[in-house]
Protein backbone atom coordinates (compact mmCIF):
# COMPACT_ATOMS: atom_id res chain seq x y z
CA UNK A 1 0.00 0.00 0.00
CA UNK A 2 1.20 3.46 -0.90
CA UNK A 3 0.42 6.84 0.64
CA UNK A 4 -1.41 9.31 -1.59
CA UNK A 5 -2.57 12.88 -1.20
CA UNK A 6 -5.58 14.03 -3.19
CA UNK A 7 -6.51 17.70 -3.49
CA UNK A 8 -10.00 18.46 -4.74
CA UNK A 9 -11.61 21.77 -5.70
CA UNK A 10 -15.38 21.62 -5.25
CA UNK A 11 -17.76 23.90 -7.17
CA UNK A 12 -18.32 27.16 -5.24
CA UNK A 13 -22.12 26.79 -5.29
CA UNK A 14 -21.88 23.53 -3.32
CA UNK A 15 -22.87 24.06 0.32
CA UNK A 16 -21.34 22.35 3.35
CA UNK A 17 -23.80 19.49 3.07
CA UNK A 18 -22.72 18.79 -0.51
CA UNK A 19 -19.04 18.90 0.49
CA UNK A 20 -19.63 16.41 3.31
CA UNK A 21 -21.49 14.17 0.83
CA UNK A 22 -18.43 14.30 -1.44
CA UNK A 23 -16.23 13.40 1.55
CA UNK A 24 -18.44 10.38 2.24
CA UNK A 25 -18.36 9.34 -1.40
CA UNK A 26 -14.57 9.53 -1.55
CA UNK A 27 -14.37 7.48 1.66
CA UNK A 28 -16.63 4.84 0.11
CA UNK A 29 -14.49 4.70 -3.05
CA UNK A 30 -11.33 4.27 -0.98
CA UNK A 31 -12.76 1.52 1.23
CA UNK A 32 -14.25 -0.27 -1.80
CA UNK A 33 -10.75 -0.44 -3.30
CA UNK A 34 -9.25 -1.89 -0.13
CA UNK A 35 -7.63 1.32 1.08
CA UNK A 36 -8.06 3.58 4.06
CA UNK A 37 -8.80 7.28 4.35
CA UNK A 38 -6.22 8.59 6.82
CA UNK A 39 -7.14 12.28 7.03
CA UNK A 40 -9.61 14.77 5.53
CA UNK A 41 -8.56 18.42 5.70
CA UNK A 42 -11.17 20.94 4.50
CA UNK A 43 -9.45 24.23 3.67
CA UNK A 44 -12.71 25.99 2.92
CA UNK A 45 -13.59 28.42 0.19
CA UNK A 46 -10.64 30.14 -1.50
CA UNK A 47 -9.93 32.24 -4.54
CA UNK A 48 -8.49 30.31 -7.47
CA UNK A 49 -5.16 31.37 -8.99
CA UNK A 50 -6.85 31.53 -12.40
CA UNK A 51 -10.41 31.12 -13.66
CA UNK A 52 -11.56 27.56 -14.37
CA UNK A 53 -14.71 27.37 -16.51
CA UNK A 54 -15.42 31.02 -15.57
CA UNK A 55 -15.23 30.18 -11.83
CA UNK A 56 -12.94 32.28 -9.64
CA UNK A 57 -13.54 30.52 -6.28
CA UNK A 58 -13.80 26.98 -5.04
CA UNK A 59 -13.89 24.90 -1.87
CA UNK A 60 -10.60 23.07 -1.30
CA UNK A 61 -10.46 19.65 0.38
CA UNK A 62 -7.28 17.58 0.89
CA UNK A 63 -7.43 13.83 1.50
CA UNK A 64 -4.59 11.66 2.76
CA UNK A 65 -5.11 7.97 1.98
CA UNK A 66 -3.39 4.61 1.78
CA UNK A 67 -4.23 2.67 -1.37
CA UNK A 68 -2.96 -0.26 -3.37
CA UNK A 69 -1.39 1.02 -6.62
CA UNK A 70 -4.13 -0.57 -8.74
CA UNK A 71 -6.85 1.41 -6.91
CA UNK A 72 -5.64 4.82 -8.05
CA UNK A 73 -7.27 4.45 -11.47
CA UNK A 74 -10.69 3.83 -9.90
CA UNK A 75 -10.36 6.83 -7.57
CA UNK A 76 -9.27 8.93 -10.56
CA UNK A 77 -12.30 7.80 -12.56
CA UNK A 78 -14.70 8.59 -9.73
CA UNK A 79 -13.27 12.09 -9.23
CA UNK A 80 -13.21 12.83 -12.97
CA UNK A 81 -16.91 12.16 -13.46
CA UNK A 82 -18.25 13.77 -10.27
CA UNK A 83 -20.37 16.79 -11.21
CA UNK A 84 -19.44 19.00 -8.25
CA UNK A 85 -15.65 18.56 -8.57
CA UNK A 86 -14.01 21.28 -10.66
CA UNK A 87 -10.39 20.06 -10.44
CA UNK A 88 -8.43 17.40 -8.59
CA UNK A 89 -4.84 16.23 -8.26
CA UNK A 90 -3.59 12.85 -7.03
CA UNK A 91 0.00 12.74 -5.78
CA UNK A 92 1.93 9.75 -4.39
CA UNK A 93 3.78 10.61 -1.19
CA UNK A 94 7.42 9.55 -0.87
CA UNK A 95 8.35 7.31 2.01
Amino acid sequence: MNDYEVMVIVHPEADEEAVSAINEQVGQWVSAQGGELVKVDAWGRRKLAYAINKLTEGTYVVYEMRLPPTAVAEIDRGLRYHEQIVRYLIVRQND
